[in-house]
C-alpha cells in the first residue's frame, strides 16, 4: 500500500507507464451547492458539511490523460454527479472506450427536497478498455444498481465517503488478487480500506492534510 499527500496532478508524473490494474475514484464534482432547500436548517446542514471545496469538478483531461498512461489497460470507474455524466462519457467514447453509466442507490439520502428532488442517486461510469479485466461474481452483484446505505454524518472521515462495501464489490468485478488499484481523490482512504480487505495493492493520493491524516 503507498500512500501519497500531495496534488494527484503534479503526483500521477510520478506513478510508472502502465503500472495499474484498475482506477477507482471520486473526484471533486461539480454540484450546486446552495441547492436543496432554502429553509435555515436545510442551509445550516448543507453548509455544515464543508463541501465548497468538492463541487467544482475536476482537470478531466490532465487526469484521464494520466489514467490512459499509467494503466495496463483503461479500466476506470469514476463517481461523479449528474452534471458530470455526459462530460465524462463523451471525453472516452470520443477515443473509442466502451462506457457504462452504473448508479449508487441510497436508501438514506440526506434530506434536502424542498423545491427540488431528493438526491437518493449518484453516479458512476466504468471504462472499458480492451482486453481489461472483469468478473463474473454473481446475478445480483452485476446488475449496474447498487443499492447501498451512505456512511453516517457521525460515522464519516469525508463528507463524501463511500461505503466500503460497495468500494468491495467493484473491486471483485474488476480485479483479481494482488492488483494494483490507483485512487488519485483518495479523501479518507475508503478505497484503500477496500483493497486492504480484498488483497489487493494500492496507491492514493490526497492533497489535503484533514483527510490524509485519517487515511
Amino acid at each position: 500500500m503507498k500512500l501519497i499527500h500531495g496534488n494527484c496532478y503534479e503526483e500521477l508524473k510520478n506513478i510508472a507507464d502502465n503500472s495499474v490494474d484498475f482506477v477507482l475514484t471520486d473526484p471533486p464534482y461539480e454540484l450546486d451547492t446552495h441547492g436543496g432547500g432554502t429553509t435555515e436548517m436545510a442551509q445550516r446542514k448543507l453548509n455544515n458539511k464543508h463541501i465548497d471545496f468538492i463541487s467544482d469538478g475536476f482537470e478531466m483531461d490532465v487526469t484521464f490523460n494520466e489514467v490512459i498512461r499509467v494503466s495496463k489497460k483503461v479500466n476506470l470507474v469514476v463517481f461523479c454527479s449528474n452534471k458530470q455524466v455526459s462530460d465524462i462519457m463523451d471525453w472516452w467514447e470520443g477515443l473509442g472506450y466502451s462506457t457504462t453509466i452504473l448508479i449508487w442507490d441510497k436508501p438514506n439520502p440526506v434530506p434536502f427536497g424542498n423545491g427540488k428532488y431528493i438526491s437518493n442517486l449518484e453516479f458512476m461510469i466504468y471504462v472499458r478498455g480492451k482486453g481489461c479485466t472483469y468478473n463474473s461474481i454473481g446475478y445480483h452483484d452485476q446488475l449496474k444498481t447498487f443499492r447501498y446505505s451512505a456512511p453516517s454524518a457521525k460515522k464519516r472521515k469525508h463528507p463524501t465517503e463511500k461505503p466500503v462495501e460497495l468500494l468491495e464489490r467493484l473491486l471483485k468485478i474488476h480485479t483479481n488478487e494482488n492488483d494494483v488499484v490507483l485512487d488519485m481523490f483518495a479523501g479518507s482512504g475508503t478505497t484503500g480500506v477496500a483493497c486492504k480487505n480484498l488483497k489487493r495493492d494500492f496507491i492514493g493520493i490526497e492533497l489535503l492534510d484533514e483527510y490524509f491524516e485519517v487515511m
